[in-house]
């Protein structure tokens, strides 16, 4: 799909957009944008240059400030960096820029379109999925069926989470283009009929875990009806910005046995030497008899 003119269905789809996030979720947008043809730009700061979102976007744009996502300051810097980029518009991606209404207004306030939650909405829009295992404060696991009723209609105007991958699982439905589209103008479209049933791990960094840290020995497997989302690659450094869930591992299967069949198989063969994560009590998670005879 060439740079200019780009259609899809008839309708105009942004060529630059700017993410103006990292971690998992700005890899995420970053993916979609490029699946779509779109040119992803992230914005890098000091000790990102080797974060894998930086590593996996087309462009980047140094801001030359702290932290991105906190504070007022660098506001001005991002939409700088979009203009400087050519970008159209500026994806938040799921942390506290995309649930910040000044951020919003902003960009608003610009010619540059905003990707997500306008200023005022409620930061997270409600869908199918729940948690079903929370221990010491830690949401362990996610689950979905496509018999549940999800407001996906309004994903376009929503904050992006980790969790609403489960949704894309059953509807087979990319959330993200959903929000590019709709910031672009297009009507949003029925998401189809949802099937069969998806469930979430999140894999955490171990509580010995120091940073700065690169990344060694990292590997996921493939399969069907698997996704991953991560910040881990070999060679990745992870920072103090970083969040405790290293990846999310979504599965989608006919039924909740095959989902959770595929799940454990995925956790069981991934590898990773460095940093230290909670492997072990993940697998062991999905193997406990409550876990395993959970009613969907």
């Amino acid at each position: 799909m060439g740079q200019a003119g780009r259609h899809r269905e008839g309708l105009r789809v942004f060529e630059t957009v700017l993410v103006a996030d990292r971690g998992l979720l700005a890899v995420r947008v970053i993916r979609s944008c490029q699946r779509l043809g779109i040119k992803a730009v992230s914005c890098v700061t000091e000790g990102d240059e080797n974060a894998l979102h930086t590593r996996v976007a087309d462009e980047i744009i140094r801001l030359g400030v702290a932290d991105p996502r906190s504070t007022e300051a660098v506001v001005e810097a991002v939409i700088e960096a979009a203009r400087v980029s050519g970008a159209q518009a500026i994806h938040p991606g799921g942390g506290p820029w995309a649930a910040d209404a000044a951020f919003a207004g902003a960009v608003l306030a610009t010619d540059l379109a905003w990707v997500g939650a306008p200023p005022g909405v409620p930061a997270e829009w409600h869908a199918a999925w729940r948690e079903t295992v929370r221990r010491a404060g830690r949401t362990l696991l996610w689950e979905a069926s496509a018999t549940e009723p999800s407001d996906v209609t309004a994903a376009g105007s929503r904050r992006l989470v980790g969790p609403d991958r489960l949704v894309e699982a059953v509807t087979r439905t990319d959330l993200v283009e959903r929000q590019l589209r709709q910031a672009a103008g297009e009507r949003p479209h029925d998401v189809p009929t949802g099937s069969g049933y998806a469930m979430q791990a999140a894999l955490y960094a171990g509580p010995q875990t120091l940073v700065p840290v690169v990344v060694r020995g990292w590997a996921a497997p493939d399969g069907a009806g698997i996704v991953v989302d991560t910040v881990l690659a070999d060679g990745a450094r992870l920072t103090r910005y970083d969040d405790a869930v290293l990846a999310r591992v979504t599965a989608h299967g006919a039924d909740r046995r095959q989902a959770l069949a595929r799940l454990t198989a995925t956790v069981d063969g991934i590898v990773l030497a460095e940093p230290p994560a909670e492997l072990a009590e993940l697998r062991a998670l999905l193997r406990e008899p409550s876990v395993i005879s959970m009613v969907g």
